[in-house]
C-alpha cells in the first residue's frame, strides 16, 4: 500500500518548529485570536495572493461559512465527494442544503467530472 500522507516524514524534516511554535502558544496562554493567529492569517493571504484570510477553529466551519458566503442552503443541493472526511457532508447539511456525492477519479482523488448528473450520484436527503 502506497500511503497518501507520510506525517513521520513530515514531522521528521519540521518537527522541532513545529515544537517551538506549540510551545509559544502554550506559554502565552492566548490561543484564540492571539499574535499567532493573526501571523497566520496574514501569512496565508500573502501565500494565496489576497488581502486579507481568516483562520477558524476547523474545516467544517470553513466550509460550512463558505457555502453560506454563496447562500446555499435548503432547497439546494451540492456535488461532492464521498472520499473524505465526514466534515464535509455535515458542513453541507449545516447549510441547510443536501449533499450530492459523486465518485472520484482513481488517478487524481478529485471528484470525477464525467460521473456528475449521472446515475452513479447519490444524495443525502432528510425528512423535513
Amino acid at each position: 500500500m502506497i500511503p497518501i500522507l507520510d506525517s513521520k516524514r513530515q514531522y521528521a524534516k519540521i518537527g522541532n518548529e513545529i515544537e517551538k511554535a506549540v510551545t509559544e502558544v502554550l506559554a502565552s496562554g492566548s490561543y484564540i485570536l492571539g499574535k499567532h493567529n493573526k501571523a497566520f492569517q496574514t501569512e496565508f493571504a500573502d501565500f494565496v495572493g489576497t488581502k486579507y484570510s481568516v483562520g477558524l477553529n476547523s474545516g467544517t466551519d470553513a466550509l460550512h461559512l463558505a457555502l453560506r458566503a454563496l447562500n446555499i442552503g435548503r432547497g439546494d443541493e451540492v456535488i461532492t465527494t464521498a472520499f473524505t472526511f465526514v466534515a464535509t457532508a455535515s458542513a453541507i447539511g449545516l447549510a441547510g442544503a443536501t449533499p450530492v456525492f459523486v465518485d472520484i477519479n482513481p488517478d487524481t482523488f478529485n471528484i470525477d467530472a464525467n460521473k456528475i448528473g449521472d446515475n452513479t450520484c447519490s444524495s443525502l436527503r432528510t425528512a423535513g
